[in-house]
């Protein structure tokens, strides 16, 4: 059956709302399309440091057949096209917050602002995906990263954050993605492998990933309860969070090239449950140290997706 969605739909969707990353293969649902909103913080590992929250939201359509949007996806046999697309804030600060002063050999403050639009295109038969992304954005003041973080520090009422004068500069972020995912065991209802490899380059983040999901528990067409495993493989070419956005004046507090770690493992445990039209999951990650002489970082997340 031909499935269609309104151009004023995607029109009023696609501006406002996260590439997750969580970069499941979405398993065959009854619904067709989702809002998720989802959020992330390292307090939830008892931590104020490094990568110090997340907000996303997020609009997907599992199964869009437009014309002229058909064009942005690879061909692939016995097609199944999704659209991914999404707003996303990140915030990062120094191992310390409480000093006002420029802190060399830290973490820089930074925040980044995008927006990313995902094409995947899933061959049915063969149990694979192929897919692309743009995101785009900022990083530096327009991301709003210290009046976030000082808002929820307030309404949380924990100290207020010193020293985002010291944040890295404002530029623009222009990244694209390239991806391939392989699916095992997609007709039994207990368990789920999937492997995906993703290249990212642009302005911000220049890196290749590899990673696996090990989902047990009950998955179905319309119920779902799992917990999962993700262990993953990062090969960092350039880190903007750190260094600062390519083609911007360099700024001060930006780590040196020779301090990056080239090679970051990072793990996520967690669960999902999906029932009638709505879901909700939970998790810990787990990150090796980026930079030298910095410490490994960990956090916890939630998510909410409303399906129909």
């Amino acid at each position: 059956m031909e499935v269609r969605i309104s151009s004023m739909r995607l029109l009023v969707f696609v501006p406002i709302i996260l590439f997750t990353s969580q970069l499941w293969a979405q398993d065959s649902l009854v619904y067709k399309e989702a809002y998720t909103i989802r959020y992330e913080n390292d307090l939830f590992a008892r931590r104020d440091q490094y990568y110090s929250q997340g907000i996303f939201l997020q609009y997907d359509h599992l199964d869009i057949n437009l014309k002229w949007l058909n064009k942005f996806f690879f061909k692939v046999p016995d097609i199944q096209r999704s659209l991914q697309t999404g707003v996303t804030q990140k915030v990062y600060t120094p191992s310390s917050i409480t000093s006002d002063t420029l802190l060399l050999g830290d973490r820089p403050y930074a925040a980044t602002y995008g927006y990313t639009a995902k094409f995947s295109a899933r061959s049915k038969s063969k149990n694979y995906i192929l897919s692309w992304s743009l995101n785009t954005g900022w990083i530096g003041k327009p991301a709003f990263g210290k009046e976030t973080q000082t808002a929820i520090h307030r309404w949380t009422n924990n100290e207020k954050p010193l020293g985002w004068e010291h944040q890295i500069n404002t530029g623009l972020s222009i990244n694209l993605s390239f991806g391939y995912t392989k699916m095992w065991f997609t007709n039994t209802k207990w368990l789920r492998i999937e492997g995906t490899s993703f290249t990212t380059f642009g302005t911000l983040t220049n890196e290749t990933r590899a990673l696996g999901i090990l989902k047990l528990g009950y998955i179905s067409n319309q119920k779902q309860y799992f917990i999962y495993y993700n262990p993953e493989a990062r090969l960092v070419v350039y880190d903007g969070t750190l260094q600062g956005a390519i083609f911007v004046k360099p700024s001060e507090v930006r780590v040196a090239t020779s301090q990056i770690s080239r090679l970051i493992s990072e793990q996520e445990f967690g669960f999902k449950i999906v029932h009638n039209h709505f879901s909700c999951s939970a998790y810990g990650h787990f990150q090796s140290k980026l930079f030298k002489n910095a410490a490994n970082h960990a956090w916890g997340g939630i998510g909410f997706s409303y399906y129909f």
